[in-house]
């Protein structure tokens, strides 16, 4: 752990808080206040556990992609990497340059890295390094996409990063201008693919999924699906042949033919929200309702409940677009 890194278990009872027994599937942490929960089970015998205790000033947070960390802003200080460990809190490290908060963030797949933007500083920046070595590598002036950033996505190492409004989708090279990689109707969402060369990009004006092939280097665009109404959010596949869609249903999108399998719920799917283990979602939880999860088993796939809690549970933050 970084030097910078405070260490909250040494802080004492200031962050004391009930052990968490059991596997921790994930967090939840809530949209109008800095408010977080673990997801303690395995599916099938899964619970939202009570609110765990932060370090004080936090006041909103963003989970990453596996939620090894959340983002957190602080007030007027720099965004600071709040790290999770066995169903709680266990350090905080600034973003040394960092903004102090953001209108959206969007994260890498696995959250090494991740693009914040912010209209007032008419700005985005791109960090490296997450969550203990963070580095802000990369300034950019939101006017050069000539229209409002709505969304991002980048792979581990910020090779290729790509930014879009609703109507383009542009990719951002280390130096010079963005380049136009495709025209949309209303994009909603992105995806760097797990080669690091291809983006995907949701349109939900066009109700379809668009590739973006060699996206940094040769760009050719593609239809992957379409007809997909209600098209919300989308994840790239750890095993980087599939796409997940939320769009009313989970979709399982095959990166090759385009073929769609759905997951049927009693809860649609608006979102997205990558849990701990690989391909597992977090799809529909609203404020003291149940939740859904989503998750890959071997080759197949689960929708798994989750009950609602006593306490109120706030809806969880999304990664992706705001």
């Amino acid at each position: 752990m970084r030097s910078l890194g405070v260490l909250l278990v040494a802080a004492g009872a200031a962050l004391a808080a009930e052990p968490i027994t059991g596997p921790v599937a994930g967090y939840v942490t809530g949209q109008s206040a800095p408010e977080l929960r673990a997801i303690v089970g395995v599916p099938g015998a899964l619970r939202f556990g009570d609110r765990l205790a932060l370090p004080d000033g936090i006041t909103r947070l963003r989970l990453a992609p596996r939620q090894g960390y959340a983002l957190a802003e602080r007030g007027n200080a720099p965004m600071a990497a709040l790290v999770l460990a066995a169903g709680g809190v266990d350090h905080l490290t600034p973003l040394e340059g960092a903004m102090v908060s953001a209108d959206w963030v969007a994260f890498s797949a696995r959250g090494g890295a991740a693009v914040l933007y912010s209209a007032a500083a008419g700005r985005l920046q791109v960090v490296t390094g997450l969550p203990d070595s963070p580095v802000v590598a990369t300034e950019i002036d939101a006017a050069a996409f000539g229209d409002t950033p709505v969304a991002a996505a980048l792979d581990e190492n910020a090779a290729l990063v790509a930014v879009a409004s609703r109507g383009a989708a542009w990719v951002v090279p280390k130096s010079g201008a963005p380049r136009l990689v495709l025209s949309g109707q209303r994009i909603v969402s992105l995806a760097v693919a797990v080669n690091g060369r291809d983006l995907a990009v949701a349109d939900a004006g066009a109700e379809a999924i668009q590739v973006v092939v060699n996206a940094a280097s040769t760009p050719e665009a593609r239809v992957l699906a379409s007809g997909l109404t209600d098209l919300a959010e989308i994840f790239p596949g750890a095993d980087g042949a599939t796409l997940y869609a939320a769009a009313g249903t989970v979709l399982r999108v095959d990166m090759a033919s385009g073929s769609a399998e759905s997951f049927a719920a009693d809860a649609p799917a608006v979102e997205l929200v990558a849990l701990a283990s690989a391909d597992t979602f977090l799809f529909s939880a609203r404020p003291g309702s149940p939740g859904w999860i989503f998750c890959r088993e071997g080759s197949a796939g689960r929708v798994v409940f989750i009950p609602a809690d006593s306490g109120g549970r706030r809806q969880p933050a999304r990664g992706g677009v705001r």
